[in-house]
Formats: structure tokens, C-alpha cells, sequence
């Protein structure tokens, strides 16, 4: 298992669409890693033009 990677076990409805479950979580991950560590936003800008 490489150590970047992680397991999430949710509690969520079964009418929730998994993909809407996993949105949420990376929108709401993302805001909280870039309140913590706003150089990340520079990194992340730079790396998605460069691509």
C-alpha cells in the first residue's frame, strides 16, 4: 500500500450517489488543506497549466 493512499468508510444514505459522496469529500478536503497550507494553492495552480 503506498503511503499516500487511504480508506474511507462513510456512513452515508443509500439514495446518496457515490460519486456526489466522494465530491463532497475532496471539495470539503481540498478547503481544509488550503486553509492549513496556502502555498498549496500556488503548487496546484502551477501544476495544472503545466499539465
Amino acid at each position: 500500500m503506498k503511503p499516500d493512499h487511504i480508506h474511507v468508510f462513510a456512513d452515508v444514505p443509500q439514495t446518496a450517489a457515490p460519486c456526489d459522496v466522494a465530491r463532497t469529500f475532496k471539495d470539503i478536503s481540498a478547503i481544509e488543506l488550503f486553509k492549513a497550507f496556502p502555498q498549496l494553492i500556488q503548487f496546484c495552480r502551477m501544476r495544472y497549466f503545466m499539465v
